[in-house]
């Protein structure tokens, strides 16, 4: 039988089959990963040669981090057939200032420009060899970045990583791009210099000590980064590997200033900037900027909450919850289990309830416990909730429970579960407060909204944090307002809280502080005697200045559900 011939193949199919028969050339390419490569210096070669999945650089200013990912990029797109990379940055613009212009010179460098087209609208260049792209995007655009939801990637650049948003960043890793990532065996690089912001993954993935919240089967801790320099330590590694150096490392290089003269000349700068700012080695911009060390800027912050201390060991943050998102009584009930766990000779746990009335804000409700029996009364945050459009009615089904039966609390419910506090405060006007008191039982001390008293009683809580003596949880509405408040100024030049950002949750921080203090200046709650001695406690109260009186005494003070006329309690 015979075969009936086959027709020519139209232009289209042709091109097509040309395209599947598309391959790198490897000589080329490998020619030009040696030059790229020799380009570098030591510290951002072993960045570029890296070929573990997942990639942290925490680099100081003009040390070469976006270098090391144009590197990356360049080797990439000429050597992997139909390669899909992505460059990420804040701002679209910032993209096309920190790569796009930056990588056309690159590559006219090289001498292979021609190689290459450009779609300067889309910011998308492709290889013309290998058909690999390079897309670059900023997050800004929230049209391209909903374009990245669900796509496979070869590489994911995500420069200036402490810009971003903690919760936009962790969308992006672990929603938009994370899921999809392994079906091309693809690589996310994360890099930046530290923010003043102590949180989000870029901060997990870089800061030092950075451990998961359960260790292994075994009981060891677990880090959520192993530095490079490290990884013989942990056999079969398959987390973020990170690295970190800064110009300083570059200029003490053998023949540094011959051979990484711009990096050289950046450090000369920096040295003189600090000498013209008079900058100690501890100022927090010195540190985050050139040193490439995570610092809180102490600077126009009203809030001096510090997550961990410069070594990486946990100072005001603690996290009871883990891996899980968790507010309201379930997370209540979990952070006082892991407190007890923690602190088994604190038996006798008290509470400060402290809340804000929301209108346009949210309403925002947090509880703080303490010990008697801890001589450095220490506070620790183990219940936080935020909610718009919320009525009396409801907060105070949440404090006692649907049935509103004041003189015995549900179990679902705040109260049912830590009992009455020693102290409940609230940020809210009288009216509120006296039908919480009359209409359901439930009774509120008025804040104190007096702005000079409240910038004494800050005072005072950034006292507690710098001390140590206050842990807020970690990823909490209150940690995100302690990191972002910033001081304004009003028309007389004096330090205002700045209105345009929310403080509902650290108000009731503040108010729950002061009020935590008074109990025990009013002997309300006494330090209990049978806790460890301290010398300077003991003369105190042996002196008067605090109070031995105890609980008992007191016991009716906020359970009892008549209330009389009394604006205190």
């Amino acid at each position: 039988m015979s075969r009936k011939a086959r027709k020519p193949a139209k232009p289209h199919s042709r091109k097509k089959a040309a395209k599947r028969v598309l391959s790198p050339d490897e000589e080329w390419a490998n020619d030009i990963r040696e030059r790229v490569v020799a380009d570098c210096h030591p510290f951002q070669r072993w960045a570029v040669l890296c070929i573990l999945r997942f990639i942290s650089l925490l680099v100081g200013r003009g040390g070469g981090k976006t270098t090391t990912m144009r590197a990356r990029a360049i080797i990439k797109l000429t050597s992997i057939r139909r390669a899909k990379l992505l460059y990420i940055a804040p701002t679209r613009e910032m993209a096309r200032e920190l790569m796009w212009e930056p990588l056309k010179n690159s590559l006219e460098f090289y001498g292979i420009f021609d190689e290459f087209t450009f779609n300067d609208t889309r910011l998308l260049c492709t290889c013309k060899r290998t058909g690999a792209t390079y897309k670059l995007v900023g997050l800004d655009d929230q049209g391209e970045v909903d374009k990245l939801r669900g796509q496979p990637f070869d590489e994911v650049h995500c420069d200036e990583a402490s810009l971003y948003k903690a919760k936009l960043l962790e969308n992006l890793l672990d929603r938009s791009i994370g899921p999809r990532l392994g079906e091309r065996n693809g690589t996310m690089v994360l890099a930046g210099t530290p923010g003043h912001i102590l949180a989000g993954p870029f901060y997990n993935f870089t800061r030092p000590k950075a451990f998961a919240q359960e260790p292994d089967e075994e009981g060891n801790p677990i880090p959520l980064h192993v530095p490079y320099a490290e990884l013989d330590k942990h056999p079969g590694w398959d987390g973020y590997v990170s690295f970190h150096w800064t110009n300083e490392d570059v200029v003490k290089l053998p023949n540094a200033k011959v051979l990484y003269e711009a990096l050289w000349n950046n450090w000369q700068e920096a040295l003189r900037v600090k000498k013209r700012n008079r900058w100690s080695d501890k100022n927090p911009i010195w540190l985050r900027e050139y040193k490439a060390i995570w610092a809180a800027d102490a600077t126009g912050m009203v809030f001096q909450y510090r997550p961990h201390l410069e070594d990486g060991r946990p100072w005001n943050q603690w996290d009871p919850f883990g891996e899980l998102k968790l507010e309201g009584l379930q997370g209540l009930r979990i952070a006082l289990e892991k407190l007890r766990e923690l602190h088994p000779e604190f038996g006798d746990w008290r509470f400060v309830v402290a809340g804000d009335k929301g209108s346009t804000d949210p309403f925002a409700l947090n509880v703080f416990a303490f010990s008697p029996r801890d001589i450095e009364r220490r506070i620790w945050h183990v219940l936080y909730f935020e909610r718009t459009k919320m009525y009396i009615k409801q907060w105070a089904q949440m404090l006692i429970g649907a049935e509103l039966n004041a003189s015995s609390p549900e179990k679902e419910s705040i109260y049912g579960t830590i009992g009455w506090p020693d102290g409940a405060v609230f940020d809210s006007d009288q009216t509120t407060i006296d039908e919480l008191a009359n209409v359901y039982g439930v009774r509120f001390k008025k804040a104190d909204r007096n702005p000079m008293s409240k910038v004494g009683a800050i005072e005072l809580t950034n006292g507690d944090f710098v001390d140590g003596r206050i842990f807020i949880i970690k990823d909490s509405p209150l940690e995100q307002q302690l990191q972002q408040l910033q001081w304004a100024e009003d028309s007389h030049g004096r330090l205002i809280e700045n209105k345009a950002q929310a403080n509902h949750s650290t108000d009731t921080l503040v108010y729950g502080r002061k009020e935590n203090q008074m109990l025990f200046e009013s002997g309300v709650v006494a330090q209990d005697s049978t806790a460890p001695a301290d010398t300077v406690l003991q003369a105190m109260v042996a002196a008067g200045e605090i109070s031995p009186v105890g609980r008992d005494e007191y016991a009716g003070l906020l359970t009892d559900p008549t209330f009389g006329d009394s604006e205190d309690y």
